[in-house]
This record gives structure tokens, C-alpha cells and sequence, in this order.
């Protein structure tokens, strides 16, 4: 919102005694011209001497104001991140174009400023109609829905927790897949940080908790081998939660429009900041709501 705006027209007062009688009025109106002004403006997330930076977000569905209002945040970050990672979940239904079209709209201000990579939710399905809507209005790549992303001296892997014929389980060929890519991270001297991008929580602390990755001690004993893996990100429940397993942040950042689930705590509309200081061997992690607040702030 503007400040308000003031007249036009400047009055030319005939005497003081007109003057006088008007200007209280004048001054109280500039006066709450001026808070309104203050007020309303956003507050800005001062800029960052970090190295390197990405975003996490997930669980859009239908909030596309929220969203919306979070993608402006995302955009006006300094300097810009080198990427925004989505965890599913952009949509209500599968395969509908409209909703593609929607969310690829309110996300311009993100995709004007960096790279964007996606990972399947629920709600994008799994069939044979929807994984043809993924790759022709979700913009996925061909091959499979796992991938790996480098940055840098970082690698991600996004994993599909809801291929065809399964879901919410990791099996067979991107169980086998994975294994190698971690095996390849461990070894590789160049790669520093490993995170892992996902739409299933291993260990769910919301709506879902019963609901958990169906082999999730196993791929959590697959994470737990490697010791660049530092952040393991999903979302499915619509919230934010962070619990430390052994040496290994999880963290579930669902918040990216789509209802929340009240009475689990984090119940708030957010996106997380990673930020990466080489020299400081520091890997420091915001949470910020709708409001461009930092709700939470921590190094690991």
C-alpha cells in the first residue's frame, strides 16, 4: 500500500486566523499519512554476504494469493539464490492444464530471477496421463522423475516418492539409483554438501504422521551412511517442522499456500532460505513467512 496521497492543490490561507483553525486538521493528517506510510511497507530481508543460497518450498495446492505473496518475497531476496527447489503438491487435481498455467504464472517473479527444480507431490499423480502432464505443463525433463542438481560445490538429489504403480515408498530402480549417487557424493573430494529433496517425509510430525515413507528406516540407514548429507526437505504436511536424526536435519517445509494443518505446531505460511559461508564452514537456514518475517534462524 502508498502512502496516502496528499491534495493537489495547495491553499493559500487569508489570514492566521483561517490558518490556525485548519492546522491541527493539516497536521493530524500528515501525521497518519506518514504512520500508515511506515506501517505498510515490507520489511526487507537485509541483504546477505553469504557464498551461495538456495530456497525450499512446498505444498502450494490452491493458495495462489499466499503463494503468490511468498514468490514476491522469494524474488526480493539479495543477492539472488541460484535456485528454488519445489517439493509437489502445486495443484489440487492432476493433469489439468489450468492449474499448470496457474502456477507457472504466480511463480514469474521466482523463474525471472533463477532456476527453478520441481519434485512430483500426490497430487500430481501417477498415472500414465499424468506423468504426460508433468513433462508437457510442469516442464519435467525426460527420464525419470528422480534427478540430480549440482550447484556449485552442492548436490541435489530429488527423489519421486509417488512413481507409477507406487507411491510413498522408494523401490527397485530409484532405490538402486540412489544408492549410487550417494556412494558417488561420498567419494567425489569436490562435492562439500549433500540435500535431498523430496514431497513424502521419511518421518511425518502433522496431519500425515501415520503416514510416513513405507521403507523409511531403510532410506533413512542410506542417508545416515554419508556424511555430506546434511538436510533432508519434504513436505506433504502442510506446516513447518525440524527434528534432528542422528547427524541429519530433517525438515518439513510445507507451507507454500495449501490449508494448513493446525495442532502440530509451525502452522504458518513460509518458505526456507539456505544460505552457504565458505569460509566460515557454516550452513545457515531461515524460515520466512508471508509476512517476509524470519520465524526461525539456526546454523547447522
Amino acid at each position: 500500500m502508498n502512502a496516502i496521497d496528499l491534495p493537489a492543490k495547495i491553499v493559500i490561507f487569508d489570514s492566521m486566523k483561517n490558518f490556525s483553525r485548519y492546522r491541527n486538521s493539516i497536521c493530524i493528517t500528515l501525521l497518519v499519512g506518514i504512520v500508515i506510510s511506515c506501517s505498510t511497507l515490507p520489511e526487507m530481508i537485509p541483504s546477505s554476504d553469504e557464498d551461495l543460497s538456495f530456497v525450499v518450498v512446498g505444498d502450494m495446492q490452491q493458495g495462489l494469493g499466499i503463494f503468490s505473496q511468498l514468490a514476491i518475497h522469494i524474488s526480493n531476496l539479495e543477492p539472488a539464490p541460484s535456485a528454488t527447489f519445489f517439493l509437489g503438491d502445486y495443484m489440487a487435481e492432476s493433469g489439468l492444464e489450468i492449474e499448470w498455467l496457474n502456477f507457472w504464472n504466480y511463480a514469474e517473479p521466482i523463474t525471472a530471477k533463477m532456476p527453478v527444480f520441481l519434485a512430483r507431490g500426490n497430487h500430481e499423480g501417477n498415472t500414465q496421463e499424468d506423468n504426460y502432464a508433468l513433462r508437457q505443463y510442469g516442464k519435467f525433463p525426460d527420464g525419470p522423475f528422480y534427478r540430480s542438481i549440482r550447484i556449485q560445490e552442492i548436490v541435489f538429489l530429488i527423489l519421486d516418492t509417488h512413481e507409477e504403480g507406487e507411491g510413498n515408498i522408494i523401490l527397485d530402480d530409484q532405490k538402486s539409483w540412489l544408492h549410487e549417487q550417494l556412494t558417488r557424493v561420498e567419494r567425489d573430494t569436490t562435492v562439500r554438501h549433500l540435500f535431498i529433496c523430496m514431497h513424502h517425509p521419511l518421518f511425518p510430525k502433522g496431519f500425515h504422521q501415520r503416514g510416513g515413507l513405507w521403507n523409511a528406516t531403510e532410506i533413512d540407514s542410506l542417508f545416515q551412511a554419508n556424511r555430506k548429507v546434511k538436510v533432508v526437505f519434504s513436505g506433504h504436511d502442510h506446516l513447518y517442522n525440524r527434528f534432528i536424526k542422528d547427524n541429519i536435519n530433517y525438515i518439513i517445509t510445507g507451507g507454500g499456500g495449501a490449508y494448513l494443518h493446525h495442532g502440530y505446531g509451525g502452522d504458518y505460511h513460509h518458505f526456507v532460505k539456505v544460505s552457504i559461508y565458505r569460509q566460515e564452514n557454516r550452513i545457515n537456514i531461515k524460515t520466512i513467512d508471508i509476512f517476509n518475517e524470519i520465524v526461525e534462524d539456526f546454523d547447522i
